[in-house]
């Protein structure tokens, strides 16, 4: 799987104001159903948070993958976040994340959803590829330094 069969620059935004996790999933669910008008934002946030009580969904390094299942979702939608302020993710090294891509998953959808989540800790394991997103400063620039390798 590849990135930019998940990823477009309208759901790629930089710099976003946050004050904690909770905050952080819930302005991504409304930036992603102002980008994606078939998707409610509450119901995007209502699965993204579900699914986060049932264990912490970031990698380390700052980075984390908020995910869900959720209806009306026709195919993985994938949206990139870089965050002003770090917030706690309770990651299982303690950094606090100021990288969030979150990934929406049609309710049936397994083979697809794996690959996805194999392909985004391989990029987000190389410090060069964190370091080229944090190092963004616009949406159009974070998305083009997303897709590069």
């Amino acid at each position: 799987m590849k990135i930019e069969s998940i990823l477009a620059p309208e759901r790629t935004f930089c710099h976003i104001n946050t004050r904690s996790k909770k905050n952080a999933i819930e302005k991504a669910a409304t930036l992603i159903s102002e980008s994606m008008p078939s998707l409610d934002s509450h119901n995007v946030f209502k699965k993204l948070i579900e699914r986060e009580k049932l264990g912490p969904t970031a990698l380390g390094h700052g980075i984390a993958v908020p995910h869900c299942r959720i209806e009306g979702c026709s195919n993985i939608i994938g949206s990139l976040f870089t965050l002003d302020t770090p917030v706690d993710f309770a990651a299982f090294d303690d950094t606090p994340v100021n990288i969030m891509f979150v990934l929406l998953v049609p309710v049936h959808e397994v083979d697809d959803h794996l690959k996805a989540m194999a392909m985004l800790a391989e990029r987000f394991e190389s410090s060069q590829y964190r370091k080229n997103l944090r190092d963004a400063k616009t949406g159009q620039e974070l998305f083009e330094r997303a897709l590069s390798a």
